[in-house]
């Protein structure tokens, strides 16, 4: 695939996030794909999977709005890094809502297969920055503080 076509899968894949489509963001993955995001214990194993957890965000933060702030490519692998920001609206993963704004940055390394689709997927971000942000992890104290 060309790098036109990576940005365009990056771009389906924000859009659907963007416009809160679950349906729309698994699409963007492939049958048997798996997804590891690290806040999470186990990988997302498949479409089902994958939908359902976007679900579960997109329920917790029915806001939420993606930017793309740089894209990397080479041969079959995709960087994307990128900012989310969102209201804290419902249950997240046990943490009831808390009515906080909030944003966090992330990237994600994906493999895409010829067929568009992305095939393993890690996600990395700053869930301990947006836990903070929500209330749900105290401050630390600033590195060459004192």
């Amino acid at each position: 695939m060309s790098r036109a076509q990576h940005v365009e899968l990056v771009e389906r894949l924000t859009d659907a996030w963007n416009a809160h489509d679950p349906d729309a963001i698994a699409h963007c993955y492939a049958r048997d794909a798996v997804s590891l995001d690290v806040t999470l214990t186990d990988a997302l194993h498949g479409r089902t999977a994958i939908r359902n957890a976007a679900a579960m965000y997109l329920r917790a933060f029915p806001d939420i709005r993606f930017e793309i702030r740089r894209v990397a490519c080479d041969g079959d692998t995709v960087c994307e890094e990128w900012r989310a920001t969102a209201t804290h609206e419902g249950d997240l993963m046990g943490l009831p809502a808390t009515g906080r704004r909030a944003e966090s940055i992330g990237c994600n390394v994906m493999r895409v297969g010829d067929d568009g689709r992305i095939y393993e997927e890690p996600t990395y971000w700053d869930a301990a920055g947006l836990y903070r942000q929500l209330g749900a992890l105290p401050d630390l104290a600033q590195a060459g503080a004192r």
